[in-house]
Formats: structure tokens, C-alpha cells, sequence
């Protein structure tokens, strides 16, 4: 029988509040709620892999024993339980039972709220105002535009923000170690550009690299991504540059990395924006950059509207051309 390998992302998880990587600030505050062993409901907002989850599950562990968690903590995913019903049903009857043991009150940890439809939130503003006295929320989302004011009122809000590159590098580190992985600095910057900050989904990423070979090279991160080189995006910016542009170059360049990578039109847009706002002004002057971020953003547009990807990029390498010869 085969026997499955744990998540890593399960398996590093930090337990309690001192071992969550970066976001001092916010988890001071966390201490303290925890140490008067009373809080508010909580809305924890910011992009994924930044520890909002893990802040969420962090505080369960302090504050309850592990033989009370499951009778006094009820967890949902909002993006799969998103309708009124689930608030007038599950949530609701949770909500309402007194908690069991030594605990005065009891958690409802709510993963995606944002994803929740107005209806839904509506009638979970009236179940957090009802049993206040016995539950509490902690509400988790990428975007707290999305929840609507009466729950934001109701709420202490916590903004994560993203992390750095040496707190996602001193975590791959440690892990590494633990691992017993031999990793260098490349490797780990490559995981850090590769997750755009998610920790998540860089510790993923270091666990399939760690499936092929327990020496991790950037080449060996950018197999497993299927992560795009900076250096071949910027091939293709480069040709449309300076006095003597090649659109036929700077063509074959996209259409090669969407082959060879299997990007889609949005996908390579992305990477166009990252290399275009990275690229030192001895390389690009400052004017083509703005305008071609500019033109970039209608060309994401068009193509999340259905337009035909290979015809919008090849239009922007046109312009992108045209400006850069005004400069000229």
C-alpha cells in the first residue's frame, strides 16, 4: 500500500501565534485579545498565503484544549457554502448552542466571506448580533470591500499585508533543513518571484521540487512551476526597443513562451507587467514604460473579454514599437 506524504503546507503550519512568520504587528494584537481571553468578532483581510488562516487556527489552539476544539469551533469555506441557507442553517444552529466545557463562548471561522452573496450577509449580521453573548466570528477574506458595512461595523479588521522575501525565505530555509534539502540563494529567490508572496504556494512549490531531487537548483524550481524566466520575457520586451525594433523577433519570442510553457494570453500578461515594471530606465525610458503599462492593461481587458489573445499581444508589440520610436 502506498502511503501519501503529508502536505508540507499542513505539516509546517505554525501552531500558535509565536510561530507565525511575519505580520508582527497584527499578531501583538492577536496576544492580547488571546491573553484577556475575550474578543471581538475579527475580520482578517489581505491576499492569500499570508497567514490569515493560520492566525485564525492559531488562536483555537490557544484558547481552547484539544478536547474541546471540535465541540466549540465550527469551520466553513464561504466560496462552497455562499447562500442564505447555510447562514440560516448551519451557522445559525451552531451559533445558538451554548458552548461545552470550560469555554464561555464558542469560534465560527469563515474562510472566504467575501465570496458570500449580500442575501448571506444580511442575515449573518443578524446571527452575529443575536448570539453575540456565545459566539464569535472570524471572518477571513482576500477583499473586505466585498463584506458588506454592517458586518465591517461589527468587526475589529485586521489587513494582512503581503510578506517579505526574507520572512518566505527564512521559512523555505527552515524547512529545507528540517527536509534535509540542499537549496541556494537562486533557488530561493526563484520560489519567492514564483509565489508572488504566497508562502503557501511557494512551500508547495519547494515540496515538488523536492519530489524530483533533495538538491534544489532554480532550474529545477522553474521545471516544476512551469515559471517563465525573467530573462525570456524580457527577450521579447527588448526587441521592440531601441533604434532598429524586430517585431517578427519579439513575436516569435511570445509565441514560443506560450507553447513552451502553456501560458495563456492572461498569463503572459502578467509576466509582461512584472518585467516591464522591474526593467531599469537605462533599458527603457520611463515614457515607453508608462504608456506600455498602460496599453497592457487594455490588452488584459480585451482578452479576459473573449478577445483573441495572439492577435491583442501582437497589437501591443506594434505599439509598444511605435512609442519607443518617438523616442527615438
Amino acid at each position: 500500500m502506498v502511503t501519501l506524504e503529508r502536505m508540507w503546507t499542513e505539516s509546517f503550519r505554525p501552531r500558535n501565534l509565536d510561530e507565525v512568520v511575519g505580520q508582527t504587528e497584527i499578531v501583538e494584537r492577536l496576544k492580547q485579545f488571546v491573553r484577556r481571553v475575550d474578543f471581538p468578532h475579527m475580520l482578517f483581510s489581505g491576499p492569500p498565503g499570508v497567514g490569515k488562516t493560520t492566525c485564525a487556527e492559531a488562536i483555537v489552539n490557544e484558547i481552547y484544549p484539544p478536547s474541546e476544539r471540535s465541540s466549540n469551533v465550527k469551520r466553513l469555506n464561504a466560496s462552497d457554502d455562499r447562500g442564505i441557507n447555510v447562514v440560516r442553517q448551519d451557522i445559525k444552529n451552531f451559533a445558538r448552542i451554548i458552548p461545552s466545557g470550560s469555554s464561555s463562548y464558542k469560534i465560527i471561522i469563515l474562510d472566504e466571506a467575501d465570496q458570500m452573496t449580500s442575501d448571506a450577509q444580511h442575515a449573518l449580521r443578524q446571527t452575529m448580533e443575536r448570539y453575540n453573548e456565545i459566539t464569535r466570528f472570524i471572518l477571513i477574506c482576500n477583499y473586505s470591500s466585498r463584506i458588506i458595512s454592517p458586518i465591517q461595523s461589527r468587526c475589529a479588521i485586521f489587513r494582512f499585508t503581503g510578506l517579505s522575501i526574507d520572512d518566505i525565505k527564512s521559512r523555505l530555509k527552515y524547512i529545507a533543513k528540517k527536509k534535509q534539502l540542499q537549496i541556494d540563494e537562486e533557488a530561493l529567490n526563484a520560489l519567492y518571484e514564483s509565489s508572488e508572496g504566497d508562502l503557501r504556494q511557494a512551500i508547495n512549490a519547494l515540496q515538488a521540487s523536492a519530489s524530483l531531487t533533495p538538491e534544489i537548483t532554480v532550474e529545477v524550481v522553474y521545471k516544476v512551476q512551469g515559471y517563465v524566466k525573467p530573462t525570456e520575457v524580457r527577450a521579447a520586451i527588448m526587441e521592440c526597443l531601441g533604434s532598429q525594433p524586430n517585431f517578427s523577433a519579439a513575436r516569435k519570442h511570445i509565441q514560443i513562451l506560450m507553447e513552451s510553457y502553456g501560458l495563456s494570453g492572461q498569463d503572459l500578461v502578467k509576466h509582461l507587467n512584472r518585467e516591464l515594471g522591474k526593467m531599469p530606465e537605462d533599458e527603457i525610458p520611463e515614457s515607453v514604460r508608462f504608456s506600455a503599462l498602460s496599453m497592457l492593461s487594455e490588452v488584459d481587458y480585451r482578452i479576459a473579454t473573449g478577445s483573441n489573445p495572439q492577435v491583442q499581444l501582437d497589437a501591443f508589440l506594434a505599439k509598444m514599437i511605435s512609442v519607443a520610436q518617438k523616442q527615438v
